[in-house]
């Protein structure tokens, strides 16, 4: 990518054409996105050093590597208290949320509604994510975040597991409500912390 955004600048210095800004603003922004995929993918996040984080910053830049992903359906995103900052292992947080995101719109098989809320009460950064999609049967519930068990049929069911560990290692809570045909809501709970 790095080179074609270099071979694009030669050619702009020695021809004029209005899309050449185009193709330069649409390079940085895939360039953006694969940095924000390799922070996510990152293995060795535990030895992370623990750092203030915007946690709305967060999940708007974690939303955009799904824009591929969003057209069938029908995204709502409710930011208050965006001032808010919770302490943690930004790495280790950003693969949490994002693998959230990634199961609410696999849910949805296609198309429906999702709908991200960040706000502050009680000490606490809330986040909900609610789907429309195929829900979670009853006796599922309980099972979720166990190392393996998973409703996908190439799943791995590590995903949750890293999520409910992140969660949890960060003093916060998880707690998901679900219904089979009508969708997900999961509520999470950071504290927020001085540091």
């Amino acid at each position: 990518m790095t080179a074609v955004k270099g071979f694009l600048q030669l050619i702009r210095e020695s021809e004029s054409n209005p899309y050449f800004s185009i193709m330069e603003n649409e390079l940085d922004k895939a360039l953006t996105t694969l940095e924000s995929l390799l922070h996510v993918s990152k293995p060795d996040l535990l030895n992370e050093p623990i750092a203030i984080i915007n946690l709305c910053n967060e999940l708007s830049s974690l939303i955009n590597l799904f824009q591929d992903k969003l057209y069938n359906i029908e995204l709502r995103t409710d930011f208050r208290d965006s001032d808010k900052k919770i302490g943690g292992k930004k790495n280790l947080l950003q693969k949490a949320f994002f693998n959230l995101i990634k199961n609410a719109i696999e849910a949805l098989e296609g198309k429906g509604k999702i709908s991200v809320e960040h706000f502050y009460h009680d000490e606490m950064v809330h986040v909900i994510i609610s789907d429309s999609g195929v829900g979670i049967p009853r006796e599922k519930l309980k099972l979720l975040g166990t190392p393996f068990f998973t409703s996908k049929a190439e799943g791995t069911g590590l995903g949750l597991t890293q999520v409910f560990t992140t969660i949890h290692d960060h003093g916060g809570t998880i707690a998901f409500h679900s219904q089979v045909g009508k969708g997900t809501t999961i509520h999470v709970q950071i504290p927020v912390k001085n540091i």
